[in-house]
């Protein structure tokens, strides 16, 4: 009967202890996550199916522990509508409570750009909120850093915007 309650317990012990590990694995030596955020985006190719823009992402570091960046997967979301993804294979290193510009492309299609068009004309708006969210993979380890960070685009001065 002893032996059957050590079972029992055995098991979600070991679980647990996975999944600290795993969370452990995934930000490493980095207390927090990095913070990415847009500081620009241009128009680069407009084509009738699929339209490329160009991002200068903004990459805070806020550890002290220099983040060493081989490439990353993104997309961005515009008024909480996925508009554009993308992936960079670009490598540089952060460092430690330190932020880099990076600059990177991204791709839409007409569906997407459409659908803002579309909303924006909809509603009277002096800005567009954003989401950028994806993960970052690490220079020589398996693990990689996700990051999230939502902000808002004002395109037009807020007296423009009122009828």
């Amino acid at each position: 009967m002893h032996n059957r309650y050590r079972q029992f317990y055995r098991y979600p012990i070991l679980a647990l202890l996975i999944a600290l590990l795993g969370a452990c694995a995934t930000l490493g030596p980095y207390k927090e996550p990095p913070r990415v955020s847009l500081a620009s985006i241009q128009p680069k190719q407009m084509g009738l199916l699929e339209q490329r823009y160009g991002l200068q992402l903004r990459i805070l570091n806020p550890n002290d522990t220099a983040i060493p960046l081989e490439g990353l997967s993104y997309t961005l979301e515009i008024n909480g509508r996925e508009f554009a993804y993308g992936v960079s294979r670009q490598s540089v290193s952060i460092p430690a409570y330190g932020e880099a510009l990076l600059d990177v492309d991204v791709v839409s299609n007409l569906l997407n750009v459409l659908q803002q068009v579309q909303e924006m004309g909809a509603e009277k708006r002096s800005s567009l909120n954003y989401r950028l969210s994806g993960k970052m993979n690490l220079a020589s380890r398996v693990a990689s850093l996700p990051f999230d960070y939502q902000g808002e685009l004002n395109y037009l001065p807020a007296d423009a915007a009122a009828p």
